[in-house]
């Protein structure tokens, strides 16, 4: 991750990648593209993945429609999930910060169905780091994730919206007390690992 010295630190991006194991894999992909509403967030896709910037709540509200619209239940898909927000001269898209916090795809949104997730929270320059995780793995806990502990993750099995629900919050919370983080997360839906 690049960073400069200056830049507006309110600004959330997201880079979600979606993996669905299909043949018509771009149907579904860019399928779900067209299902998401993103007038309140800055987007772009490359070769690798598409790129939600600007206010949390609406990066958040776009990644989850993304990822909830390219859902198929006899598909076993995976999605790489990036969240980040304070890195010094993260300015592009500031446009979109202007307080109104929109969430223009939760009415929209599919029905929920079952995911299992791994997930590592980092915290940027801050001495108590750890004490920092353990209050966002706390969370999930409290929210009926079943965090389970694994080497350099915790997993995570709940609902699509439960997890996004978690995930708005833990990103609040850490919006509140910390400078600089990062949330990585690996979604899987319809794994046949689990048959």
């Amino acid at each position: 991750m690049e960073c400069s010295t200056k830049g507006n630190i309110d600004i959330t991006g997201c880079r979600v990648s979606l993996y669905p194991m299909t043949d018509n894999f771009s149907e579904v992909i860019l399928g779900s593209f067209d299902k998401v509403d993103t007038r309140a967030v800055w987007s772009q896709t490359d070769l690798f993945s598409t790129l939600y910037r600007g206010e949390q709540e609406s990066v958040i509200d776009a990644t989850q429609a993304l990822f909830m619209s390219a859902y198929q239940s006899d598909v076993h898909m995976v999605t790489e999930l990036t969240f980040s927000k304070g890195c010094p001269g993260d300015s592009d898209a500031d446009r979109y910060i202007n307080g109104k916090k929109e969430k223009p795809n939760q009415e929209e949104l599919p029905d929920d169905f079952p995911v299992k997730c791994k997930y590592s929270f980092y915290s940027f320059g801050e001495k108590d780091y750890m004490e920092e995780i353990a209050t966002i793995v706390e969370m999930a806990s409290e929210m009926g994730l079943n965090p389970q502990s694994a080497h350099y993750v915790t997993l995570l099995e709940g609902t699509a919206s439960q997890l996004f629900v978690y995930f708005e919050r833990a990103l609040q919370y850490a919006h509140e007390h910390l400078n600089h983080y990062v949330l990585e997360a690996t979604v899987s839906v319809n794994s046949p690992s689990e048959k």
